[in-house]
């Protein structure tokens, strides 16, 4: 078993009466919601890096690999969930850190995608790209 960090956008209240009250104004969207909507809708190494700011941890979570990360967190068994902030199931644009290889990935519309090493010193982007002739050592998908 391994412990996986999830990290999810979760905007604040005061973020989403701002974003409500644009969108019945007729007004532009924030920009903050304008990068979230691309990481969670149609993620990649680019949106996800661009919205990084607005990710924070959401839970940790005892796995065996990613698919099952993926199960515990939207069906449980809770157990198997350490919260450390708000969390809503496990989805699209979604960030997964493996914490013993320091590994990311961001779950895809199918499937999962590297996002590289995760080292949270470097910024604005925590992400290191893997080369391919190592990432079978990574083999947790």
């Amino acid at each position: 078993m391994a412990i996986f960090k999830v990290m999810q956008i979760n905007l604040s209240d005061q973020q989403v009466n701002e974003v409500n009250l644009a969108s019945k104004d007729g007004e532009t969207l924030p920009e903050y919601y304008t990068r979230r909507s691309a990481a969670t809708a149609s993620p990649s190494h680019r949106t996800i890096t661009e919205a990084w700011d607005l990710y924070n941890t959401a839970a940790y979570i005892e796995a065996e690999d990613l698919d099952e990360v993926f199960e515990i967190g939207n069906i449980g068994p809770e157990d198997s969930i350490s919260r450390a902030g708000p969390m809503h199931s496990i989805s699209v644009g979604d960030v997964i850190i493996d914490t013993l290889l320091n590994v990311a990935w961001y779950v895809d519309t199918f499937g999962f995608e590297s996002l590289g090493h995760y080292d949270d010193s470097y910024t604005p982007s925590p992400f290191i790209p893997i080369v391919w002739e190592e990432a079978a050592q990574y083999d947790r998908v």
